[in-house]
């Protein structure tokens, strides 16, 4: 009896307290929806056509193709209920092919489990992660695409899954400074944990972003737009954000996203020098499930 109240308990977690932040979506490994980076999440996660570093193999790998030089994405980020996100985001250029490689781990520490009410009977940990290998081919100078294969890992107590998932990305840039791109998230599939099914939850990005150099200040402004859709749940958000840079040194953002039941406003900032960037994002959600915070540290081989 033990021993179910355990699976009972660990199986739903992890994915009850993301699907109900996300809206309470119905498919399972919904950390793939919780998105990295904390210049992208700053920006509301309108992200799709932009791109271009860490992150790019979480939201469109075509993007990767906008890389000139190696760079490295180190983040850290406190979720809500004390959901923690760790992400590794390494990206090379190779001439005409850009490669890039990604760590996700989403986690859960120290969950405590009861029969009664009382002092807890045990504790246990949930966790999920996502290894991924990412492409991108230019074939001009405006247009490119990219696809990502990677390895999802599931483990509840003793119990574990695992399986493939796929992305695929383009983008394309226009000749008035907007760049357009799409991209395909999640086909593939996970083995049953235990004996319950999941369902990877497959989401179609479309978004574009256009950048402009504001007088003489010696900044640039960028705004950018994304339609989300998480096609096996029937849902659609809209995404909105802004950037605005200070001589390539100073960043601030913001973001705003539509039909969430617990967020919709973002905010960030971040400071570059020489060949590292520090970046933070704030998220507030609303029901008491308290605010996120996202700390990126970028290193940048140019």
């Amino acid at each position: 009896m033990k021993r179910i109240l355990f699976q009972l308990v660990a199986s739903s977690v992890l994915t009850a307290c993301v699907s109900f932040a996300q809206n309470g979506g119905q498919t399972g490994l919904t950390f793939l929806q919780l998105g990295v980076g904390a210049r992208s999440l700053g920006m509301g996660e309108a992200y799709t056509a932009i791109g271009g570093d860490g992150a790019a193999m979480y939201y469109n790998p075509a993007t990767l193709s906008s890389c000139d030089h190696p760079e490295i994405l180190l983040m850290h980020k406190e979720w809500i209920q004390d959901v923690q996100t760790e992400y590794l985001g390494a990206l090379v250029p190779a001439g005409s092919m850009n490669l890039g490689i990604s760590v996700n781990s989403t986690s859960i520490n120290n969950i405590e489990l009861r029969t009664v009410p009382g002092p807890p009977l045990e504790t246990f940990s949930a966790r999920n992660a996502a290894i991924g290998f990412s492409a991108a081919y230019a074939f001009d100078a405006r247009f490119s695409l990219g696809a990502t294969v990677k390895t999802l890992y599931e483990k509840i107590l003793v119990d574990e899954s695992s399986g493939i998932g796929f992305d695929i990305g383009a983008v394309y840039s226009t000749p008035w400074r907007v760049r357009v791109g799409a991209a395909l998230q999640n086909l593939g599939s996970v083995s049953a944990l235990r004996d319950e099914a999941s369902t990877l939850p497959r989401i179609l990005r479309i978004g574009g972003a256009y950048s402009a150099g504001v007088g003489d200040s010696g900044g640039t402004f960028t705004v950018s737009s994304d339609i989300v859709s998480i096609t096996n749940e029937n849902t659609t958000h809209v995404h909105f954000g802004g950037e605005y840079v200070f001589r390539e040194a100073f960043a601030l953002r913001f973001g705003y996203q539509t039909g969430y039941e617990t967020k919709s406003i973002s905010a960030g900032a971040g400071v570059r020098y020489g060949m590292l960037g520090l970046d933070y994002a704030f998220v507030p959600f609303r029901s008491d499930f308290g605010t996120t915070h996202t700390f990126s540290l970028a290193i940048d081989f140019q």
